[in-house]
């Protein structure tokens, strides 16, 4: 069934909700949106007053919220993925919630996930510009989880924070927004690139930082970090004698060793290092864009970009991943006067090769857990390192803002 079929059928159905819910609706969104890279248009408005009609855009919103009075909803709760054929208390949680939104006959609420609740979850997906696919994952169900009160409070934080963003922000930066999991770039104070990334998972956050990038490494290489040495591939050093790294080479204390006939039982990760040599297979991709924290924290491309496809993407080591990185490289090069000739000369080379930007560009990352699409509408993404509730915005809101306590050194 198509979304906007789903959706027809939905209206058709009386719904036994109050306005206040149904506006809620309105301004309430699960996730992200499906987000392609993309160059922003010769019209686009300078990105401050961008980032001040968004933060306008979501007080309103919120005052419309709070402005009603607090009830009570049925929270599905944290589980396994629930889909067509699931059954059991979730579920029974899920239609009750559905009907308390609109999307359900509360007479067919019950505890299997049958064809009627499928075309129930595809609409609320469809109202919310959510990939429309009946499953209620960890975006969905954040987003039927959210009560209105709840929408207000994160759209006040982001609504403050983007302001302070605002006026303290230089005119050429790049903005990594963790929630939406995305990256833009703004030059010269206008918009120039937007795209998807992925994030560090939430055992591995990315810290927010102010920071800046230095250089551009064209087919880099990726040395395995300490945390990922040590909880992942030294124990599959033991279990197989393989780091299950295409094109790696295994250093032992300083020397390159065959894994499969050294014993790693007794071998600590201190004397091992893992590398993996440049080319499409590599887990950077092509193209890593240098910081100078202290945490081995950088932005680079992928070898799996099937994994910007979800709507949750925090599945990184505290890096961030970039779905258009040749674009990225492309305008952070062009001042560079690296032409995307000598670029493709550069890939055809399969060895690393660094390039210093002449003026640094500063990279901030952002924790706003609600923005607004080129429609207008206000999107609230999942509270991904649960620190809603520990972020008051300042003057500086990346500077007072918490990261992850005791940051490892990460990479991919």
């Amino acid at each position: 069934m198509h979304a906007s079929q789903t959706l027809t059928d939905h209206r058709r159905r009386p719904a036994p909700v109050l306005a206040a819910l149904t506006l809620a609706l309105s301004v309430i969104a699960g996730t992200a949106a499906t987000l392609a890279a993309t160059p922003a248009t010769a019209e686009a408005a300078p990105y401050r007053d961008t980032l001040t009609g968004w933060a306008d855009r979501l007080d309103a919103a919120a005052t419309v919220l709070e402005a009603e009075p607090e009830r009570a909803i049925t929270r599905i709760g944290s589980g396994p993925l629930l889909k067509k054929g699931s059954s059991g208390e979730r579920v029974e949680r899920l239609t009750q919630r559905l009907a308390e939104l609109g999307f359900l006959d509360p007479l067919r609420r019950g505890d299997l996930y049958d064809e009627e609740v499928d075309t129930a979850v595809r609409a609320f997906q469809f109202s919310q510009r959510m990939k429309v696919d009946g499953l209620v994952g960890g975006g969905t169900r954040v987003a039927l989880d959210r009560s209105p009160q709840e929408a207000a409070a994160q759209m006040r934080r982001s609504a403050l924070s983007m302001r302070a963003f605002r006026d303290t922000a230089p005119d050429t930066v790049i903005l990594v927004n963790l929630p939406s999991q995305t990256t833009t770039l703004v030059r010269d104070g206008e918009e120039a690139l937007t795209m998807r990334s992925i994030v560090g998972r939430p055992s591995r956050e990315t810290p927010l930082l102010q920071d800046q990038i230095t250089h551009v490494i064209v087919n880099p290489t990726w040395t395995v970090p300490p945390t990922v040495l040590k909880e992942d591939k030294l124990p599959l050093l033991r279990a197989k004698g393989t780091p299950g790294i295409a094109n790696a080479v295994v250093y032992l204390d300083g020397a390159p060793v065959e894994p499969a006939v050294v014993d790693w039982r007794n071998v600590s990760p201190r004397r091992v290092r893992i590398v993996q040599q440049p080319g499409d297979h590599n887990a950077l991709g092509r193209y890593r864009f240098n910081m100078t924290n202290p945490y081995n924290i950088y932005l680079h491309g992928t070898n799996e970009p099937r994994l910007f496809d979800r709507e949750i993407r925090t599945v990184s080591s505290g890096c961030v991943r970039l779905e258009d990185a040749r674009g990225m490289a492309e305008a952070l090069l062009a001042t560079e006067h690296v032409s995307t000739a000598r670029l493709d000369r550069m890939l055809d080379r399969q060895e690393p090769q660094w390039i210093k930007l002449s003026q640094p560009v500063p990279v901030r990352f952002v924790y706003w857990t609600a923005t607004v699409d080129d429609r207008d509408a206000v999107r609230l993404h999942p509270d991904i390192y649960d620190l809603n509730e520990d972020l008051v915005p300042a003057a500086a809101p990346d500077a007072t803002a918490p990261g992850p306590a005791d940051p490892m050194p990460q990479g991919a």
